[in-house]
């Protein structure tokens, strides 16, 4: 039996950790390296320790975890380069800050929903009715993206001036990957009973 709270506790816990480690690494120095290089076997293996405690040889989770993150970089900055100029001129018309929010929520939708597609490889074969997986990875991309925006816009540059950006980049991104966490445990709470 399946304790659907403690599962979702811990799994938004594990990516809100993963990604405050990531936003912390961000602003401390590692600029885009963390984001592009870190993300993967950061997030992967922060899952990977909640997940096998409930679904047996997934062990292919951080791997799976890694590519998907790796793939899904280049396919956002492509379909950015398709999307920007359409979505930069309807949002310059409205302010600054909504072109940093929907640009951020578009690629991070894009983003997670390669690396649903390439976690959805090893669900497949535990769960019933895994490709939800790709939807709800899809959904917690726009999530992350949208909340890390919206908390950064808030409250980045007060933190960053009265603590330091370190810890501004990591409650911003853990922000937005406890949304994308909730999304996405949501779903694998779930989808376990359809093993």
């Amino acid at each position: 039996m399946v304790n659907k709270r403690k599962l979702l506790l811990w799994w938004v816990l594990a990516n809100a950790v993963g990604g405050a480690i990531i936003g912390a690494l961000e602003e401390g120095g590692f600029q885009f390296f963390a984001t592009l290089v870190l993300t993967g076997p950061i997030l992967g293996v922060a899952q990977w320790l909640v997940l096998r405690r409930y679904i047996r040889h997934t062990n292919w989770w951080v791997i799976a975890t890694i590519l998907g993150w790796y793939l899904g970089i280049p396919v956002t900055l492509v379909t950015r380069e398709i999307l920007n100029p359409i979505l930069l001129e309807m949002l310059l018309a409205v302010s600054k800050l909504w072109e940093v929010f929907w640009l951020n929520t578009v690629n991070q939708f894009v983003t997670f929903t390669v690396l649903g597609v390439a976690q959805w490889l090893v669900l497949r074969r535990h769960l019933q009715q895994a490709w939800w997986w790709i939807l709800a990875s899809s959904v917690g991309g726009f999530v992350n993206g949208a909340v890390s925006a919206a908390v950064c816009a808030a409250a980045c540059q007060t933190i960053a001036m009265k603590i330091n950006a370190q810890m501004a980049g990591a409650i911003a991104y853990g922000s937005g990957w406890t949304g994308s966490g909730l999304v996405t445990g949501i779903m694998l709470v779930w989808l376990l009973p359809n093993r």
